[in-house]
């Protein structure tokens, strides 16, 4: 059970630090054409290596591309809860699921990208989260727990497309 911190809110260091280690591995489905296509629309990101088999064979690679940060900016793979099924921060059971924090308001601290190799239409992705690390600050309304997570995203041939550190604050 998690400690209460000096504000009376609960401190879910000790708690997050015992799934250290912790992974799970779900896959998340196929990269289709219209998907990237729309992201990149969305992200005002029109690079013709988004959307034109010519210019992104003419820069190298066997036809259109994903953009570089598609894969960690897609929250969901599926068509998504009923909104009474979201937890209060927004999130689903689903994307802390690996990490059981109950009651724990999550929000996000920042991500570093590794790019390993692009990502193509038909690609199936799977994701492998592991809990790298826990730290805990405080702050000016108490205490916070960082969580420190690692995915790694791979297509069917089992070839790394891109890591993803990301930081996830809990409170």
């Amino acid at each position: 059970m998690a400690q209460q911190g000096t504000t009376g809110q609960r401190d879910y260091f000790a708690e997050a630090r015992s799934f250290i280690g912790h992974r799970d591995e779900q896959r998340l489905g196929c990269v289709t054409e219209v998907a990237l296509q729309r992201y990149a629309v969305a992200v005002g990101d029109l690079n013709p290596l988004y959307f034109d088999d010519q210019a992104a064979r003419a820069a190298g690679y066997p036809g259109i591309i994903a953009p570089p940060n598609f894969l960690s900016a897609v929250l969901g793979w599926q068509a998504g809860p009923p909104e009474g099924e979201l937890r209060p921060d927004g999130t689903t059971a689903a994307d802390v699921a690996f990490i059981a924090l109950p009651g724990a308001r999550l929000m996000g601290g920042g991500q570093e990208l590794e790019i390993v190799r692009p990502v193509r239409p038909g690609d199936e992705v799977t994701l492998e989260r592991r809990l790298a690390d826990v730290e805990k600050r405080e702050g000016k309304s108490g205490t916070l727990t960082l969580l420190k997570i690692e995915k790694r995203y791979r297509n069917q041939h089992d070839e790394l497309l891109l890591i993803c550190r990301e930081t996830l604050i809990a409170r």
